[in-house]
């Protein structure tokens, strides 16, 4: 078996690139993801799919946000988790971004979009209208999703 020039080998044959001891247990390994997720800028969320007894996708369930989600809906993260998207977003169905997400679990296809034009409100009522470059990925039963608001736009009325 031949190596990549590019990657050294240790007198034992181990890259040293590789841990010699994994130490970390699955909890803490966790935590530590999580912290990371919270040091990222844009809003990014973790959900889980809510079905009926035949397997069909009724809506998602919020498992985490990070900070700046929280920042973005002027919700505080504690009152986020476990909320229903749907509840979350009024016009989540609506707008399309459910049949999306629900495409993305299903079918395991990734979903990216700049510009996407969007115009809702989340529960308590703060507009958040306005220009979006969308990311979202399957996890497990789930997704998890990053956005950034690109521009604003005035609140209808």
């Amino acid at each position: 078996m031949s190596r990549k020039r590019d990657q050294p080998v240790s007198a034992n044959g181990r890259s040293p690139m590789l841990p010699r001891n994994v130490t970390t247990n699955r909890p803490e390994l966790e935590r530590r993801l999580l912290a990371v997720l919270d040091t990222i800028e844009e809003p990014v969320s973790v959900a889980t799919a809510i079905r009926d007894r035949d397997g069909r996708i009724l809506d998602f369930r919020l498992e985490f946000v990070n900070l700046a989600a929280a920042s973005w809906a002027g919700i505080e993260r504690e009152a986020l988790i476990g909320l229903i998207t749907g509840e979350l977003l009024p016009e989540f169905r609506s707008s399309g971004y459910f049949d999306t997400l629900r495409d993305v679990v299903e079918t395991g296809r990734p979903y990216s979009r700049d510009g996407a034009m969007v115009a809702d409100t989340v529960a308590g009522g703060r507009w958040i209208g306005g220009s979006y470059d969308l990311r979202a990925i399957r996890l497990g039963d789930g997704y998890v999703s990053t956005w950034r608001r690109r521009a604003a736009t005035p609140e209808p009325g």
